[in-house]
């Protein structure tokens, strides 16, 4: 195995906009991809105060066909082993939302983990009717009662519909208008960014980032209380602008498979699922490769974000204590 490194550079032209460097350095400087014979695993890390964790952007990119578990278990702890000879992070953290890996490394906390596709070969009026009826109902009445899509490139607003959603939610964890910025900047053309307009008075947002095969449901945003299926008219006309740039899958990434009942969690994916999503199943992990400092991470997250009024719980233990 080796480390390619935001200096050596890799030819990535050819992988998932998620795994190239455009996107890799928006989230940090020290960015790179594990390689060996069979995969590429592109990865960044983020340092804060005296803590540096190790966050992967995408899964396991197979450079052959009919690669098998065994083979992806051995590339996931040649990987880990050479993390810690090489002292690269404190600890590996849960990947981002739209990573699945069909296995964990060894000695990982390891939970499951999926997220919702939608299939997108099919056309506009199939594709309306791959979706529940309650689905399919709102978005006629949105779209009979006058719900306008748009394409906008107003970032502040984007961002402050984003920001004002997750704090209604009890979230911190919201992206900063710097980083929008960079997104809408840098992956000019692998960005799609719609507001829902009804009446001229804004709805809710999406942000969505794609390539030649896929699309990602990374960001959204809504008002209190939307108009009556603008938000499924939002994602509806999404899917019918990527289909139309050749985008075969629409991804709503990232799905908990074990959750509370009535938590926020059933309702966000009863709603993804309602688009005629099928969930694709795996697992996400976490390495803890100085327990001293995760620790004191942890300590320090959660003191600071209850000075702020939130509760933090590090996402893999909010898991298994609902596994639990």
């Amino acid at each position: 195995m080796k480390v390619i490194n935001s200096e050596e550079k890799l030819n990535c032209e050819n992988l998932p906009i998620l795994a190239q460097e455009k996107y890799l350095k928006i989230k940090s400087d020290n960015y790179g991809w594990f390689e060996d014979d069979n995969y590429i695993l592109p990865y960044f890390i983020d340092k804060r105060l005296i803590f540096t964790r190790m966050v992967f952007t995408y899964g396991l990119i197979a450079k052959k066909d009919n690669l098998t578990i065994d083979e992806e278990k051995k590339f996931l702890n040649n990987m880990v082993e050479y993390v810690k000879e090489h002292k690269m992070c404190d600890f590996i953290y849960k990947a981002q939302s739209n990573v699945i890996f069909n296995v964990c490394p060894d000695g990982s906390d390891c939970v499951e983990w999926g997220t919702y596709e939608v299939d997108l070969n099919d056309n506009y009026e199939q594709l309306l009717m791959s979706f529940h009826g309650k689905h399919r109902n709102v978005v006629r009445n949105a779209i009979k009662n006058g719900v306008v899509i748009k394409e906008t490139n107003n970032v502040e607003k984007i961002y402050n519909c984003i920001k004002d959603t997750l704090a209604r939610q009890g979230s911190i964890h919201y992206p900063s208008l710097d980083y929008i910025n960079k997104l809408y900047q840098d992956l000019n053309s692998n960005i799609l960014m719609l507001e829902a307009l009804k009446d001229n008075e804004l709805q809710g947002v999406a942000i969505i980032i794609y390539d030649n095969n896929r699309a990602y449901y990374m960001y959204g945003g809504s008002r209190v209380r939307p108009f009556t299926g603008s938000l499924n008219l939002l994602q509806y006309e999404a899917m019918k602008i990527l289909q139309s740039r050749g985008v075969r899958v629409y991804d709503f990434v990232g799905a908990r498979i074990k959750y509370e009942k009535g938590s926020k969690y059933e309702g966000l994916q009863r709603f993804k699922e309602r688009f005629g999503a099928s969930l694709q199943k795996g697992y996400a992990f976490r390495y803890i490769v100085n327990p001293f400092k995760f620790k004191l991470f942890n300590i320090i997250s959660k003191s600071y974000l209850k000075l702020k009024g939130y509760n933090y719980i590090d996402p893999i233990d909010s898991i298994k204590s609902v596994e639990d």
